[in-house]
């Protein structure tokens, strides 16, 4: 069961973008620019898009263009060929999501997740550093207590004690209290997100305390952003 709610060495920082400022969608003109920025990161042209979704070249030209009466069952269907969904949800009070450039610990869940769901483990890594750059930079208690409200579960019970533990273990440091979804048991097995049999000893002697009497082993680097 997850403890959440239920609901790298020297490379380069994520390129995709899950802050919440940059994917707000309030207009034709917004749902454009994801669409079309979504699609360039997959390395996609329009046509290639349109055919996976099964919607006319044009049609999505006029989309990305910030066209007003895109019918939204073809909408939909771009969407969820890009991997993106379309809700609506209220920004946290006294937090205006729209204006927010950094990530709150449940962005971060909901980015573990969406990478692990493409298998992509080591982008999943670089969005937790991520995370971590952020919680560093905050200093308003209203930020603070954004960043810190309990997250939805990554899909993994592994990762979500990442996430808590990595979360306490930047809490301890700043030497403010750690929200009590933090406090998580140990795995039941080890585990090494990132394995590799020869730096087994190595990883071992890296990995932050706070890690490994949770049975992760997690070389401390992993976890700042290059």
């Amino acid at each position: 069961m997850s403890p959440f709610g239920d609901t790298l060495y020297g490379r380069p920082m994520a390129s995709r973008d899950y802050l919440p400022g940059a994917n707000a969608v309030r207009d034709p003109g917004d749902l454009g620019a994801a669409v079309r920025a979504a699609r360039r990161a997959r390395g996609w042209t329009q046509a290639e898009l349109a055919a996976r979704a099964r919607v006319g070249r044009q049609w999505l030209v006029s989309l990305e263009r910030g066209h007003e009466r895109a019918e939204l069952g073809l909408v939909l269907a771009v969407l969820r060929e890009l991997g993106l969904e379309l809700g609506a949800t209220a920004g946290a009070a006294g937090i205006d999501d729209a204006r927010r450039t950094w990530m709150t610990a449940a962005d971060t869940a909901r980015a573990i997740r969406d990478e692990l769901a493409r298998k992509d483990e080591d982008f999943a890594l670089r969005m937790l550093a991520r995370c971590v750059a952020d919680f560093r930079a905050l200093i308003a208690p209203p930020d603070l207590d954004a960043f810190l409200a309990r997250p939805p579960s990554t899909g993994d019970i592994r990762w979500d004690t990442l996430l808590a533990t990595t979360v306490s273990r930047e809490c301890r440091l700043r030497q403010i209290p750690a929200p009590d979804w933090t406090e998580v048991p140990a795995l039941p097995s080890w585990w090494f997100p990132i394995p590799d049999a020869l730096l087994v000893a190595r990883t071992m002697q890296r990995t932050p305390i706070e890690l490994s009497i949770h049975g992760i082993w997690l070389d401390g680097r992993a976890l700042e952003s290059a």
